[in-house]
């Protein structure tokens, strides 16, 4: 019987899942709800090797529900989300950042914002590191600086324990 992959596997799979939708996101135009819907339709480890991104279908039911999760909970925020970065990338407008780049900084400051149960340096350090294999030689430098920024106008701005 074959093992399932261990969680860190998983948790980067479905980062790398929710990256590749709102990048499609960015450039296409469709709506959120129907990028998810070709994406599952075009799935098919059995079939074609590519549109598989070379996945078992084990690995991608695994990581397909959370990566669902992520960037549909991403697009619900995007207007809030794009009010922060814009703020923390000063003088970068949106459209002058590149995709992939915007992609992995707003998943990683949607994760900072609405997910509790995962460390903001946890996401922080995975937007770097997805971006080391998908961006550009500016990428990481560039994500982490606005996530850095983000981070700590969050820990700013969030109560102390003694409040």
């Amino acid at each position: 019987m074959e093992q399932s992959p261990p969680l860190s596997v998983i948790r980067r799979l479905y980062r790398e899942l929710a990256m590749r939708l709102m990048f499609q996101l960015q450039i296409s135009g469709q709506k959120p709800e129907e990028i998810v819907f070709l994406f599952e339709q075009s799935f098919e480890p059995e079939k074609d090797e590519e549109l598989s991104l070379e996945l078992t279908q084990e690995t991608f039911a695994l990581a397909w529900p959370k990566a669902k999760e992520l960037f549909l909970g991403a697009c619900r925020k995007l207007p809030e989300l794009d009010a922060g970065i814009e703020k923390a990338s000063a003088n970068w407008s949106l459209r002058r950042i590149s995709p992939i780049d915007l992609a992995l900084i707003r998943l990683a400051y949607f994760e900072m914002l609405y997910r509790e149960d995962i460390p903001n340096k946890a996401s922080l350090n995975e937007a770097i590191e997805i971006a080391k294999n998908f961006g550009d030689q500016d990428s990481t430098s560039f994500i982490n600086g606005v996530l850095d920024k983000l981070l700590a106008d969050l820990e700013r701005t969030a109560p102390s324990v003694d409040e």
